[in-house]
């Protein structure tokens, strides 16, 4: 299993399961939790250190959270 792909997958959904108003880097942190224990749980070994990972989801849910508020929890 490749990493990006599963990533796409995995991670508007964990970012639609910590929604909540406030709490940014809280619901950031949650969101790496799952993504890390989802890997754990398929037995998912990265090539790289998981601090790469690490900063790579920093980017990655901001992202995806700039998505959602422009075009799903848009409430214009």
């Amino acid at each position: 299993m490749t990493i990006l792909p599963f990533l796409k997958d995995v991670l508007p959904l964990a970012v639609s399961l910590v929604e909540r108003p406030g709490d940014g880097e809280s619901k950031k942190e949650e969101v790496k939790e799952i993504v890390f224990g989802l890997f754990d749980s398929f037995g998912i070994d990265l090539p790289f250190d998981d601090d790469i990972l690490d900063h790579i989801l920093d980017y990655a849910i901001d992202f995806v959270v700039d998505f959602f508020n422009d075009r799903v929890w848009n409430n214009a």
